[in-house]
C-alpha cells in the first residue's frame, strides 16, 4: 500500500560547557551540507549525498511510497540552541503536518540537542510532532551515534535506527533503514515494543571510532544480535560535553515481542559493560610528546603521520582556531607539515586582500579560553581559494564542500590551512583543492577527532590523538557536571 510519508529533519549536537549559543543564522550557513531547506526544495537538495533523508527517500519512493516534504536544517556543533532557532524549525514541522495528513512521519534528528529551554531538544520535538499526528500515525527516526537518548525519544518514537559507525560512513544507511523496517513497524501492533539501557559510564568521543576496538567489535556483535534475533538495536556512545541527565551510552531496541526485545537490548548492554575497561585503555598524547613522536616516525615513514588535534574539533563545538599545536610544530623545527582547518575569517580576508606573496604579522588570538595565544609572523600567503570543492570521502559523498574564503599560509616549513566557514577536515580535498599534495607533507594535522578518518586513514602512516590547549576537553571528568543523573562514572573504569 502507498503511503504518504512527511520526511524532515533537524541536527544539532550541543556541547553545553560553550558558551557562544546556536543562532538560526548558524543553521542557514551553508558548509559541508545544505542549507536549512524547507518544503519542495527537499525533495531535489539532498539527493545522492550522504544523508539519512536522502536514503530513506530513496529507498521509500522505491517502495512506491509518497514524500511529503517538511524542512531540514543541520548546524555545526556549539552551544545551545538558541530558543527563536528550535521555535522556527519546530513551527516548519509542524505547521506542514496541521496542513496536510500523512500515513507516517520520518525525521532525521542528531540526538545531542540541548536548547535554551529544553535539555531533550528532540523528545520536545517529537512531543509536539506526536501531538499533531496522534497516536496511530508510525514516527521513524534516525539518529546520530553520538545521541544522547532519551526514555522520551523512545518512548514517543515507533522507530529508531542510529549510525553504526565513527566516522559516520553509514549515515545515510540509517534513513535507509528505517524505510526497510517500515512495514514491519506498521505490522508491530497497537505499537512496537521498545526497550532502553544507559551506561553508568561517559565515553571520550575519540574511544568510540568504529576503526578500532572495542567500538568495532561491539557494533559487529550488535549485527549478529539483530540477526539473530530480529530485533532493531541501536548503540549510541553518547556525546559528553552535556550537561543533561540523558548524556552518555545507551542501547535502544524496537521489535514486535517485549520479551524478544528486552533480551536483545540486554545481550548488547551486556557486551557494552564488559568493554569498559577497553575504553579506558585509550590514551591520548599531550601536544609535546605527539609532536615528538610525529617527527621520529616521519623520519622514517613513506606516508604521512596525521595528528588530530581532538581538542579543539569543531565536529564537537569548539571553535577550531587554537594555536597550541601549530605553536609546537614550529617549536619543534618541524617540516613539511600542514595544519587545518584553522577558522579564522579575517585572517582569511586579510589574505585575499594582500593576494599571493603577501605576509601577515601574526596569526590566530581573536577568541577566549585555552589555546588562544596568537602565533607572531612572518605568515607568508601561499596560496588562496574560494573554498568551494567537490568532496571524496564516503562519510559525505557527493557533497560540495564551502569553506568560504581561504588561505594557505607558511612560516619555517609549517603550512596553516585557514578558512572563513568552521568545520572538520573530512575530505582530502580540503587540503588538495587548494594545491597541497598531502602525499608530500611529513606531518598533517587535522582539527578534528575522528571523522577525518574517513578521508585520511588510507594515506596515514600512523594516526595519532594529541591533546593541545582547547575548550572540547577529550576527559569527560574535566568538565562539571550538574545535572546528570546519579552513579554515572565520568570516564570508563579500567577494571
Amino acid at each position: 500500500m502507498a503511503l504518504r510519508i512527511a520526511v524532515g529533519g533537524f541536527l544539532h549536537e550541543t556541547n553545553t560547557f560553550v558558551d557562544r549559543p546556536t543562532g538560526w543564522d548558524d543553521f542557514v550557513t551553508a558548509g559541508p551540507w545544505p542549507t536549512a531547506t524547507v518544503g519542495e526544495g527537499i525533495l531535489t537538495a539532498f539527493r545522492g549525498i550522504n544523508l539519512a533523508i536522502a536514503q530513506f527517500m530513496n529507498a521509500a519512493e522505491r517502495a512506491g511510497h509518497r514524500m511529503v516534504p517538511l524542512a531540514w536544517a543541520g548546524a555545526m556543533p556549539g552551544g545551545k540552541v538558541t530558543d527563536d532557532a528550535f521555535e522556527r524549525m519546530a513551527g516548519l514541522m509542524v505547521d506542514g503536518l496541521r496542513r496536510t495528513p500523512v500515513d507516517a512521519v520520518f525525521l532525521e534528528l542528531h540526538g545531542a540537542m540541548v536548547t535554551a529551554s529544553f535539555d531533550d531538544g528532540e523528545g520536545e520535538l517529537l512531543r509536539r510532532v506526536r501531538h499533531v499526528v496522534g497516536p496511530e500515525v508510525p514516527i521513524l527516526v534516525s539518529l546520530d551515534l553520538h545521541a544522547n537518548v532519551s526514555a522520551q525519544m523512545v518512548e514517543i518514537a515507533d522507530f529508531i535506527s542510529s549510525y553504526r559507525t565513527y566516522p559516520h560512513v553509514d549515515w545515510g544507511a540509517s534513513g535507509e533503514r528505517c524505510a526497510t523496517w517500515l512495514d514491519r513497524v506498521l505490522a508491530w501492533k497497537p505499537r512496537p515494543a521498545r526497550a532502553l539501557r544507559q551506561a553508568p559510564f561517559l565515553v571520550p568521543v575519540t574511544t568510540g571510532c568504529t576503526y578500532l576496538e572495542p567500538a568495532k567489535g561491539l557494533y559487529e556483535t550488535l549485527g549478529r544480535i539483530e540477526a539473530e534475533t530480529g530485533v532493531h538495536l541501536s548503540l549510541n556512545m553518547g556525546f559528553p560535553p552535556a550537561d543533561i541527565h540523558d548524556v552518555g551510552p545507551s542501547v535502544t531496541a524496537y521489535g514486535g515481542d517485549q520479551a524478544r526485545v528486552d533480551q536483545a537490548t540486554d545481550r548488547v548492554f551486556e557486551a557494552l559493560l564488559a568493554a569498559e575497561p577497553a575504553f579506558a585503555a585509550h590514551r591520548p598524547l599531550p601536544v609535546e610528546e605527539a609532536v615528538q613522536e610525529a617527527l621520529r616516525i616521519a623520519r622514517s615513514a613513506t606516508r604521512p603521520v596525521v595528528l588530530a588535534d581532538t581538542q579543539d574539533n569543531p565536529g564537537a563545538g569548539a571553535p577550531s582556531n587554537t594555536t597550541g599545536l601549530v605553536a609546537e610544530l614550529l617549536r619543534q623545527k618541524a617540516q613539511r607539515a600542514v595544519v587545518g582547518v584553522f577558522h579564522d575569517p579575517a585572517a582569511a580576508g586579510q589574505a585575499h586582500a594582500l593576494g599571493v606573496g603577501g605576509t601577515l604579522a601574526s596569526l590566530g588570538g581573536h577568541g577566549e579560553g585555552p589555546g588562544q595565544e596568537p602565533l607572531p609572523g612572518p605568515w607568508r600567503v601561499a596560496a588562496l581559494s574560494d573554498g568551494t570543492f567537490r568532496g571524496t570521502s564516503p562519510m559525505l559523498r557527493a557533497a560540495v564542500a564551502n569553506l568560504g574564503p581561504t588561505a594557505l599560509l607558511a612560516q619555517d616549513g609549517v603550512e596553516v590551512l585557514v578558512a572563513s566557514i568552521r568545520q572538520q577536515p573530512i575530505h582530502k580535498e580540503t587540503f588538495t583543492h587548494i594545491g597541497v599534495p598531502l602525499e608530500s607533507r611529513a606531518i598533517v594535522a587535522v582539527k578534528s577527532s575522528a571523522h577525518f578518518r574517513s578521508g585520511f586513514q588510507d594515506i596515514a602512516e600512523r594516526v595519532i590523538i594529541c591533546l593541545a590547549p582547547g575548550v572540547n576537553r577529550e576527559d569527560p571528568a574535566s568538565f562539571t557536571f550538574r545535572n546528570l543523573r546519579p552513579g554515572v562514572r565520568l570516564r570508563p573504569r579500567t577494571a
